[in-house]
């Protein structure tokens, strides 16, 4: 109530401040006059004046307001175009030259002739001309001629030229240090959000968790018009609002965020709204996604009978009784086959998947104030049946200015409906025998497959150890998993302007978010066959709130005196944030519930209703000094001082700093000549960040009470230590870099070396059992991550008049992590990593990225048993996890993007290729679907490698050990690792504008309309032969975006 009342009211504010002085409000043609009034007035003595008139459009032939219009030999007489793009200037000689500038557009001069009057001019964009002019930091704008960090911005139309859906997936595009990880567990799956890293991962990764709106400790920080988001906003964002995003990467950049930015920023800015007659703007976006099951490389039904009587399944020497039951089962199954039955499953589950979207937007106003409002709707149908993600929102941004004032305000509301499928894991679908019937002739779906007592003598002679459940049956239940979210977030803002030079601001963002989750697992369900009726069928349920408070006051001067420039900037700001959640888990359903709580017969057995309340405050100050000498020397400085109930309670405040230098080459004097240079800019900076996303109860004591009770009451138990001393997580960062661009941009490089070190290094280190406590957060040791970025972009054709464009862009990354000052401190976890037969150790001297395994000399042809390699070299046949090395690392030595653009008139097509190589991976299914398949499991579907690939007979050269070796587990070792390259094309676009078309005009009322088409995830080339994903199959598309203005 509170919220809805604040935003009544700043409404009529802005609705009365608008109208408040109408008698003082010229149209720009009246503001022409007056400033044609004034010149004429200062120049009638001198010379008799000459009235240029003309039409300012952009490249589409759209009329542009608010280009400022000036005299080259003196800018301070200036004037601007009209809402209608067109402008009066007056003039007090010929000859003169006129320059019309507009940000985002290539500025354009005029020289005037004798005898004409009227000039229609023409600003094209330029890709470089917004980034060229500020850095958008989220908190406040820098110079970018002058500011030494390391940033990169791309505009909203580049992202669109990649895809029409995502604005992360249309990132990672572009930028190499942008790196979106393969989700090898949900695929394509719509309601899984991204793991994401800058630079790869700011900190350790030992046991991190996600919180619960899917924030990854690892990742970077999301600030969507100057306010913090999660990840699932961005991830849900209209890819059509988006203006720009801004990367920030180094410790230059990122310091002024504090103790949140050791893991990079991106800034993500809205289209704002603009003076001009109202227009209306529609979007939209239509995909089809395809599954993509060629990596998944499954046996048919008559290869899987085949596997199961080489591995022994039908073989039963010690009982005739059991034998003859196996030849039974095995007779039947191969009479199926021959009779036809070959079942696809993995073509079950999956569907093709239909997404549209469709925005609207709604811009306009005057010189006074200004209105953007839009609206959203997507449905983004998954591959998998039943499920998907709903999204919607709505947004209005009012924006006021008078001489010294602007007030504005922008409210979004958001919401989505995340669905997931009834059909269950993915793997279930891949793993179930293909020579098993789904349906019954007459299409009727059995709970089981086979039942245990269908064959054989008797029921302990049967071959069958458990009844094989039909996930068919199981999908068709009316079953539920569904998660619903609306935020509303309002951010206002004034801005006072005393003088020229100094600047004060003023904030206040609200946001309030709310989400349910409901799940039903109906009590027919066959995993609840061996329970009692009291404890068939289950019901989650979840409510969760949040509510953040953030204020801030911003201060801001900049003065300019002979070659010396100097810009200051200061925040003060404050945040506080509120979480609950309450959740309960019923048990026991009548057949046929829709999962209606009230039907539960009780608790889940050993659980009780969940709660959690957690609060989060956060102080801090924020400066910043950006100097240079005549734009050539340059140097910035920034300084943050955080307070946050995040660390320590005896270590509540940090102080954050940064330094850099530059300089401009092509600036200086010697270089005046070389005109097709345009930038040639060195820059270094350090300093320090840090990460608040370690979560607070790292630094208290929580005491948990037991479920049940006794004579004495209930009890409790200490199930968190605290560390009062914990110290925050600090990443100290070097970088250096180099800018480079010439003949007006048709070449350029950006180059960059950096080195980040996180010390502290906050780790939960895992505890003995015998303490009663999981892990206790410490300060150990220390990562280093080192590396090198590069972008470099060639213009072959470069016709900017003719609108005839071909670029071709190429970026990559390498970086090497590695861990230093851990000593033997967590030897009892590398321990418990061996033995578990896992492969990631915590090493000086090595990082999480390394494989360890014991080395494999390969299967003895005499045997078909593994030959393992030792640590002193020499052979044996007995495995060792003492002998564990590191053999490999899935941190490829250089991966990017190469990507290539053609324009031609109003035609574009575009093309980008991800590559990466020199990075491993262990291959999963080598080790889960052609080896190590034990007795239990051949009743599940193989990889057909395990057939064709598998030792045999003596002689036999193979990879893979015996397939009759059903009896162990095979160890980690390295003959299961394999070459990670690949070439994927990410993205392949056509699009085609139509501008100001008379009948399209006159029929349509449609003053532009732009029609493209994308190939997304289309192919790929890999060295590896493996499954992509396990729980939720990845997909290729197939889209296409409308966008129109009227």
């Amino acid at each position: 109530m509170k919220i809805t009342t604040f935003l009544c009211f700043w409404s009529i504010f802005f609705l009365y401040a608008g109208n408040s002085y109408p008698r003082q409000t010229l149209s720009a043609l009246e503001m022409n006059k007056a400033a044609e009034k004034v010149i004429i007035n200062e120049t009638k003595v001198a010379a008799d004046p000459i009235k240029i008139t003309g039409l300012i459009t952009d490249e589409r032939g759209e009329p542009l307001p608010g280009v400022t219009i000036s005299l080259k030999s003196d800018k301070k007489v200036a004037n601007f175009s009209g809402a209608d793009g067109k402008y009066l200037f007056t003039v007090t000689k010929p000859g003169e030259t006129l320059i019309f500038s507009f940000i985002g557009m290539k500025e354009e001069e005029v020289r005037l002739k004798d005898g004409v009057t009227n000039y229609n001019v023409k600003l094209y964009p330029a890709d470089n001309q917004l980034k060229e002019v500020v850095v958008e930091t989220g908190m406040f704008q820098r110079d970018r001629v002058s500011f030494t960090g390391s940033v990169s911005t791309y505009t909203g139309q580049e992202l669109r030229n990649i895809s029409n859906q995502n604005v992360l997936k249309s990132l990672k595009v572009l930028d190499p240090s942008f790196v979106i990880l393969d989700n090898s567990l949900r695929g394509s799956d719509p309601n899984s959000m991204p793991t994401i890293e800058m630079r790869g991962q700011g900190g350790s990764v030992l046991n991190a968790t996600i919180d619960e709106f899917g924030n990854d400790p690892n990742q970077p920080l999301f600030v969507l018009n100057g306010v913090e988001v999660s990840i699932s906003r961005i991830n849900d964002l209209d890819i059509n609002r988006v203006e720009s995003i801004t990367i920030l990467r180094d410790a230059g950049s990122t310091a002024i965020y504090g103790s949140k930015g050791a893991n990079g920023v991106i800034v993500v800015e809205t289209i704002k709204p603009k003076p001009g007659e109202l227009k209306v703007y529609y979007s939209g976006d239509f995909q089809i996604d395809m599954t993509d099951l060629s990596g998944y490389n499954m046996m048919n039904a008559s290869e899987k009978l085949e596997f199961e009587r080489l591995a022994g399944k039908y073989t039963n020497t010690s009982s005739a009784a059991s034998q003859k039951a196996l030849m039974e089962l095995y007779n039947y199954r191969l009479a199926d086959i021959q009779r036809g039955v070959d079942t696809y499953w993995l073509s079950q589950p999956v569907q093709t998947g239909f997404t549209h979207g469709h925005s609207v937007r709604v811009s306009g106003g005057n010189e006074f104030l200004t209105i953007d409002g839009g609206a959203k709707y997507k449905n983004n149908q998954g591959v998998m049946k039943g499920s998907g993600r709903e999204t919607w929102a709505g947004n209005i941004s009012m924006v006021y200015r008078n001489q010294k004032f602007i007030v504005s305000n922008d409210l979004d509301i958001t919401g989505y409906k995340a669905t997931n499928s009834p059909y269950g894991d993915f793997s279930t679908w891949v793993n179930t025998s293909p020579y098993f019937r789904m349906r019954n002739e007459d299409g009727t779906v059995e709970k089981y497959l086979q039942y245990r007592t269908g064959l054989g003598y008797a029921d302990l002679s049967s071959p069958i150890v458990d009844n094989i459940p039909n996930p068919l049956y199981n999908a068709l239940l009316n079953s539920k998993d569904e998660r619903s979210d609306i935020t509303i977030s309002n951010s206002f803002q004034i801005q006072y302007m005393p003088t020229d030079e100094l600047r004060f601001k003023a904030g206040l963002d609200l946001i309030r978010t709310n989400s349910k989750t409901t799940q039903f697992s109906p009590p027919e369900n066959t995993k609840y066959n061996d329970l009692t009726m009291y404890e068939k069928g289950e019901y989650f349920h979840k409510d969760l709130n949040q509510m953040v408070y953030k204020g801030r006051i911003d201060g801001a001067y900049a003065k300019v005196i002979d070659k010396h420039s100097i810009t200051i900037n200061a925040r003060a700001q404050m945040e506080m944030s509120k979480t609950n959640y309450v959740s309960v888990t019923a048990v026991g359903f009548p057949y046929g519930s829709q999962g209606t709580p009230n039907l539960a017969y009780s608790y889940k057995q050993e659980s009780k209703p969940g709660y959690l309340e957690d609060e989060k405050r956060s102080v801090g100050l924020v400066g910043a000094l950006t100097y240079d000498f005549d734009k050539r020397y340059l140097f910035n400085f920034s300084l943050s001082v955080d307070g946050t109930s995040s660390f320590g309670s005896n270590k509540l405040y940090k102080s954050f700093w940064s330094a850099g230098i530059g300089w401009n080459i092509n600036q200086e004097s010697f270089m005046k000549d070389q005109y097709w240079i345009d930038i040639l800019k060195i820059r270094a900076t350090i300093g320090t960040s840090g990460s608040q996303n370690s979560g607070t109860t790292y630094s208290k004591s929580v005491y948990t009470y037991f479920i049940d009770s006794n004579i004495f009451g209930q009890g409790a138990y200490l199930s968190n230590v605290g560390n009062p001393d914990l110290p925050w997580a600090i990443s100290k960062d070097f970088d250096a870099g180099i800018d480079f661009r010439i003949l007006n941009g048709r070449t350029s490089l950006t180059f960059d070396y950096f080195r980040k070190k996180n010390d502290p290094n906050i780790i939960p280190v895992p505890l003995v059992p015998s303490t009663g406590i999981s892990s206790y957060p410490m300060d150990l040791g220390y990562q280093i991550n080192e590396g090198v970025e590069f972008r470099a972009t060639v213009f072959p054709i470069y016709n900017l008049k003719d609108r005839i464009l071909w670029s071709l862009s190429f970026s990559g990354i390498h970086n090497k992590k590695t861990y230093r000052g851990f000593g033997n401190a967590i030897d009892s976890y590398n321990l418990k990593q061996q033995q578990s037969n896992t492969m990631r150790q915590y090493v000086d001297g090595y990082s999480d990225d390394d494989i360890w395994a014991v080395r494999s000399y390969g299967i003895d042809p005499a045997t078909g048993q593994e030959i393992y390699i030792k640590k002193d070299g020499s052979l044996t046949f007995d495995y060792d996890a003492d002998d564990m090395v590191a053999v490999g690392s899935t941190r490829p030595d250089l991966r990017g993007v190469i990507s290539t653009s053609f324009r031609y008139k109003n035609f574009e097509i575009g093309m980008a290729f991800s590559y990466s190589f020199g990075s491993d991976i262990y291959n999963n299914v080598l080790y889960n679907k052609v080896e190590n398949i034990t007795k239990s499991q051949l009743e599940k579907n193989q990889d057909k490698r395990a057939l064709y690939d598998r030792w045999k007979n003596p002689g036999d050269i193979a990879e893979y050990k015996g397939i009759s070796i059903v009896s162990s587990t095979s160890p980690r070792t390295s003959r299961f690792i394999q070459k990670n390259n690949y070439l994927r094309a990410e993205s392949i676009s056509c699009k085609y504008d139509i501008i100001n078309n008379e009948w399209v005009k006159q029929n349509l009322g449609i003053s532009t309309l732009s029609v493209t088409g994308y190939l997304n995830d289309i192919f790929r080339l890999e060295t590896s032969k493996t499954e992509r994903s396990t729980q939720y199959p990845f997909a290729r598309s197939v889209a296409l975006g409308v966008n129109l203005s009227f």
